[in-house]
């Protein structure tokens, strides 16, 4: 038997997060139907707005739902559809800007088609009202906040006629299914603050760090320009610790055609088990940690929850001994040899 953890259990470990990105690129290869065309959409709103939100202390995870409404009704409007018709949408909530700032925005995977599920028959929707969309986006945000009293009349006609041309929705073709573009695609939809290669410089002494992060990036030629700001430490740790999601909470959010149905729990775990193995496999460059190392063969598996670790590892001991992360049985004096 082989010892290794799920993950760590820290939410700001990179290693587990870029396991986490790799078994979610393979979800997505599972879940994406390769037969329809894919955009990838972010839906934003302005500075401003966003520091209301903040200052009155609201969370912005209501965007959500939000954004995948916006977009599935348009799309039915445009293709003078009933209800029954339907977009793929999975979609996350990100809080956090490239210099982590506040800045509350959806990233979301759509399908350009609609489905409807019932009889199978496919819909194209040959046009994008890129503009409308923008208008819908605006109003739908504002109208929520001022139901729930969030936001006053005055406040509401101010966001409405400041920002007269709606609120920014971008749109990306997601040119292909190959396993690159998918993983790219994780990239921006798995929830991950920074890489830790933007930490370009920590003084101890001051206990402060430099931070680097995309700044800017060209509409036209998409060159990138990158900036960089210094922090103290206490502060970077604090922005890191407010951006977290709550514990246990669903990041990615599933909407239309692609609502995952009902599994069986043993389906679950298979599943998991195959894509932690190869997360393992792909983030730190190990052989198939479910296989024996002498014979090859699958081993017995066992899932363990943090409560109950010291006692099954106690266990174990008891008839198993450790030897470079696996246990063998302690009736061989020494780990069998390999072949």
């Amino acid at each position: 038997m082989l010892a290794v953890p799920f993950s760590c259990k820290s939410r700001l470990c990179l290693s587990c997060y870029r396991k986490r990105l790799f078994g979610w690129s393979i979800h997505l290869s599972k879940v994406l139907n390769p037969a329809l065309l894919h955009f990838h959409v972010v839906f934003t709103m302005p500075g401003q707005l966003s520091e209301l939100l903040f200052a009155r202390r609201i969370n912005p995870r209501f965007l959500n739902l939000l954004a995948a409404r916006v977009y599935a009704k348009r799309q039915r409007a445009t293709a003078n559809v009933e209800e029954d018709f339907k977009p793929g949408i999975l979609s996350t909530v990100h809080l956090a800007g490239n210099s982590l700032n506040f800045n509350p925005h959806v990233h979301a995977i759509a399908t350009r088609d609609l489905l409807n599920l019932k009889t199978g028959e496919l819909k194209e929707v040959n046009f994008i009202p890129y503009q409308t969309i923008r208008y819908d986006w605006q109003r739908a945000i504002c109208r929520y906040l001022r139901r729930r009293r969030i936001i006053s009349k005055d406040e509401y006609d101010f966001f409405l006629k400041k920002y007269a041309k709606g609120f920014h929705v971008y749109f990306q073709k997601i040119a292909g299914e190959t396993s690159d573009v998918i993983f790219k695609t994780a990239q921006y939809i798995a929830f991950g603050l920074f890489h830790n290669s933007q930490i370009e410089n920590v003084d101890h002494e001051r206990k402060t760090l430099i931070f680097r992060f995309k700044s800017h990036v060209d509409p036209q030629s998409r060159e990138k320009t990158f900036s960089s700001m210094t922090m103290p430490i206490h502060q970077f740790m604090a922005r890191m610790l407010f951006f977290l999601p709550d514990r246990h909470e669903k990041s990615i959010r599933y909407y239309g055609i692609y609502v995952r149905p009902a599994k069986t729990a043993a389906h679950e775990q298979a599943e998991k088990l195959s894509l932690w193995a190869e997360g393992i496999k792909s983030s730190f460059d190990k052989p198939n940690p479910t296989a024996c190392p002498l014979c090859q063969k699958n081993m017995r598996t066992y899932t363990i929850f943090a409560r109950d670790a010291l006692r099954f590892e106690k266990r174990l001991r008891s008839k198993y001994f450790l030897a470079d992360g696996y246990f063998f049985l302690k009736s061989t004096r020494a780990p069998p040899q390999r072949q």
